[in-house]
């Protein structure tokens, strides 16, 4: 008997999409409200951004004595299993006194801070991840838009995002969240082995 495709807009529970074959496609997908979305391939000026932007922060956490935080590349976080939400956010960072767990690979809770790199569907980043974030509690949501070279800081208040700020490749980037964490965002736009956008 010939097994199904697995394909944007399947139906299937958080343990049915546990269960799936971890493989590189299996790290692109999501589950919103039960259905499956593949997300496109990343570009290679995302990755650079995204790796760029998780030394920065490693190395500031690796810099206390008891590290105040956890900092994940794709790590698939289970926001809720009713609805059923298991995203993949570009980067997380999980505060030590956060509640929550990592086990397998996967991060089940709400992390501190979720960061997406706009890629080919933006909408998607800055529309439906925006709302579901939002409903999860997530208290920081970075968007980074390597077409324009900004980052939009969004900050929950009252189960709705704000923006804090709105930076540009000259500003640096801080949060309360990370107290003495500070970017040069011109290290990652403008850094001279950044790949040019495709």
């Amino acid at each position: 008997m010939a097994t199904k495709p697995i394909v944007t807009g399947t139906r299937m529970s958080v343990a049915e999409f546990l269960d799936l074959p971890d493989t590189e496609e299996r790290n692109k997908m999501e589950l919103d409200d039960g259905e499956l979305y593949i997300m496109p391939r990343p570009r290679s000026a995302h990755q650079f951004i995204v790796l760029r932007l998780c030394l920065y922060i490693a190395n500031y956490i690796d810099s206390f004595a008891e590290p105040p935080a956890e900092v994940c590349m794709d790590p698939v976080t289970i926001l809720s299993r009713d609805p059923r939400r298991v995203l993949v956010p570009d980067l997380t960072v999980i505060l030590s006194e956060r509640p929550g767990q990592i086990v397998g690979g996967y991060f089940e809770g709400v992390p501190e801070i979720a960061v997406e790199v706009l890629s080919t569907d933006r909408n998607r980043d800055l529309v439906r991840k925006r709302q579901l974030y939002a409903e999860a509690g997530v208290p920081e949501y970075w968007i980074f838009d390597p077409e324009n070279d900004t980052v939009l800081l969004l900050e929950l208040r009252d189960g709705d995002y704000e923006q804090r700020s709105l930076l540009s490749a000259s500003d640096t980037l801080t949060t309360p969240s990370l107290p003495g964490l500070a970017i040069p965002l011109a290290e990652l736009f403008h850094h001279r082995q950044r790949p040019a956008n495709d």
